[in-house]
């Protein structure tokens, strides 16, 4: 990608550094729970905010000014400042010897109206505007938790990309840590420090009971033919077994796909669109009714075979529902993974209020205290990828969330004109973010081959019964 990206449009890093905090941090190792090591061998999170400057701004002023504004706010979030290494008991653990975040300062050979003007479409260059670490490195290497690069763009704009590696914070930890540089960048003190204490995840039990995961089916609500994942002891006889083809082993698509062919879209659900949703779908959420949408249209546009399984994957915010409840400005990961499961054929044949009944079901499964203890003595025991132990293929997986504030960020210039991932990942994933214009809109990014995107774009708005007009309301991005 970064090749190709060369031929056309030059980023190149002028320099880098590391800034640390403007009080050193403590010097005793940061514990990580299980529900941070959950995340140990994931892809950095690569997330960029372009910014549009006045011509007037100085560009090297504004640089000193990020670098001590962050020196300043990583007092107070220092676990961002350390490394990963192996701690006497051989768990890993946030190390502070000479630690930081990375610095780059780089500069790009296009217009940042050119961007502007394309409505900052995805390019491949894209990616070369963070940090890009891949999922190849062991737990012992010395990479940075979090690296920021700042991209100067030819006219008045920059880009502020950040790298950080998902076993230090979740999605909530870390918009609260941007909100509050742009804070400090204002002049303004913090808002909301973060809580630091990890030890309510801590197991005095080193031995941890013995898991698998499995699925079990959904009996409740006239749901016929979806199971929901759980937790359960190795010698249980009473779980469900998957149908074979669920059980079968090698490479995902998601693998064997080359990224060089695929396309990123954006879609936009507006309000009235929810609303009619929700309406069809039964469901109490804006993001069930959403999410039922997208899942059944995006399979169809994947042309799954009918017998073939087909998940649906959500991360859910536990920090109002561990014992004792955590503050909502706990910095670390406070999330539970929920897995669902049905044929190609029932959901996409299925009404919509089918997959809106799975997916509510589903939250309220992988929010309950005792799957989330189960998922972390999971975690303690083995640590498996629990997507392939469940046997993923073909799925949806929730990434990120319309709650997080992307517009919020404001250093000073004015907020962001545009926020997005560098690399969405997965194949028909679903990557939801807030609308610029403050609606309760919802906006979904996905990437997909070009003649499956096709299929989407015509099934995801264009059903009669939605929009008797036939009018599609998409953005395409």
């Amino acid at each position: 990608m970064a090749e190709q990206a060369a031929e056309t449009v030059l980023v190149n890093v002028r320099s880098t550094f590391m800034v640390k905090p403007a009080i050193p941090p403590p010097t005793q190792a940061t514990f990580l729970s299980g529900l941070d090591l959950f995340w140990i061998r994931v892809e950095n999170v690569q997330t960029l905010f372009f910014y549009k400057l006045s011509p007037t701004m100085e560009y090297t002023s504004l640089i000193q000014d990020l670098k001590k504004s962050l020196s300043s706010i990583l007092v107070y979030f220092y676990p961002l400042t350390g490394g990963l290494k192996k701690g006497e008991s051989g768990r890993t653990e946030v190390d502070f010897t000479d630690g930081g975040v990375e610095f780059k300062v780089a500069s790009a050979s296009v217009q940042f109206e050119d961007l502007e003007k394309d409505g900052f479409r995805s390019r491949p260059f894209f990616q070369t505007l963070a940090r890009n670490v891949d999922d190849s490195a062991d737990e012992n290497d010395r990479r940075p938790l979090l690296s920021i690069q700042v991209t100067e763009f030819a006219g008045s704009g920059l880009c502020i990309g950040t790298s950080l590696h998902h076993v230090i914070g979740d999605g909530n930890s870390f918009f609260h840590f941007m909100k509050s540089w742009a804070e400090f960048s204002r002049g303004l003190p913090i808002a909301k420090p973060p809580q630091h204490d990890r030890t309510v995840f801590k197991r005095e039990n080193k031995n941890s009971p013995s898991l698998s995961y499995k699925a079990h089916q959904i009996v409740s609500d006239g749901i016929r033919g979806a199971n929901i994942f759980k937790f359960v002891p190795d010698d249980s006889k009473s779980e469900h077994k998957i149908t074979s083809s669920i059980e079968k082993e090698g490479k995902s698509e998601e693998v064997l796909q080359k990224r060089t062919d695929l396309i990123q879209s954006t879609f936009c659900f507006t309000e009235e669109i929810i609303q009619e949703l929700k309406i069809r779908s039964r469901a109490k959420t804006s993001f069930v009714a959403v999410a039922a949408q997208f899942w059944r249209c995006v399979m169809r546009a994947r042309e799954v075979p009918q017998e073939e399984g087909v998940f649906f994957a959500v991360l859910a915010d536990c920090r109002g529902r561990v014992k004792p409840p955590l503050l909502p400005t706990y910095f670390g990961n406070c999330v539970s993974l929920g897995v669902a499961q049905t044929r190609a054929d029932t959901l996409i044949n299925a009404d919509i209020s089918f997959a809106a009944g799975v997916i509510q079901q589903l939250i309220s499964s992988c929010t309950e205290e005792a799957h989330i203890n189960h998922m972390i003595d999971w975690v303690e025991s083995c640590n498996k990828d629990l997507l392939k132990e469940a046997g993923w293929k073909y799925g949806t997986r929730v990434v990120a969330s319309p709650r997080f504030p992307l517009y919020d960020i404001d250093y000073g210039w004015g907020k962001p004109a545009e926020v997005q991932l560098a690399d969405l990942y997965d194949i028909g994933s679903m990557v939801l973010s807030a609308p610029k214009d403050g609606t309760k809109s919802i906006m979904v990014s996905t990437c997909l081959p070009q003649h499956q995107m096709d299929i989407l774009h015509h099934f995801l708005f264009s059903e009669k019964v939605l929009f008797p007009s036939g009018v599609e309301k998409h953005r395409v991005s």
